[in-house]
């Protein structure tokens, strides 16, 4: 423990990974344990794959693909600083790959569906407003930017996650994070001087 401290680690890192490498190592002997860190990790996971697919039904597919995988491949997992996100991500990224391999063709913008049980029409139509405009930014960006972005704000990783995810150091990432964002609100902003004139 002393070393992932003095490593710059917190304290509640530090106790995650503790906990998660119990849960590992339980899912690994039973199953029926594997449904914590599936808990943990499922609403993170269908973020990121939401937010790159665009439809709830590939999304929620992808992501059952993406757990059973991790269920197969959990023997391999080893424990690592930061703990199972940066394990269970590049799962992820590959699911989503695989994914449009299969479908062989993105999914258009018009395309982009969401089941809401709001009575509220006018927020819904907002919201798909919203979630429109946000697919459409992130397009611009490149894939490493994307899945930085989407990765911070859709899965919540924190930046040593997605760091141990993406093979980079933590400089790197919230240099793709800046740039990305940078970019977004260029691409915002040229709309907006479009709208204007």
């Amino acid at each position: 423990m002393s070393d992932a401290l003095s490593t710059g680690a917190s304290i509640e890192e530090v106790r995650t990974e503790a906990s998660e490498t119990l849960l590992v190592e339980a899912a690994r002997q039973d199953p029926n344990a594997y449904a914590e860190l599936y808990e943990r990790y499922y609403a993170r996971v269908y973020r990121y794959i939401y937010h790159r697919l665009g439809t709830v039904q590939d999304a929620e597919d992808v992501t059952a693909v993406v757990f059973m995988k991790a269920l197969e491949a959990l023997p391999s997992y080893r424990t690592g600083r930061n703990g199972f996100a940066p394990w269970i991500f590049p799962i992820t990224r590959n699911a989503v790959v695989d994914h449009y391999r299969r479908q062989r063709k993105q999914a258009p913008l018009d395309e982009l569906s969401h089941e809401s049980t709001e009575s509220d029409p006018v927020g819904e139509v907002l919201d798909r407003e919203q979630r429109l405009e946000l697919r459409a930014l992130v397009e611009h960006l490149s894939p490493e930017q994307r899945d930085v972005v989407l990765m911070r704000y859709a899965a919540e990783l924190s930046f040593a996650e997605i760091g141990s995810t993406l093979h980079k150091n933590e400089a790197a990432v919230r240099m793709l994070l800046h740039r990305g964002l940078r970019k977004m609100k260029a691409v915002m902003d040229d709309e907006a001087s479009i709208r204007r004139s």
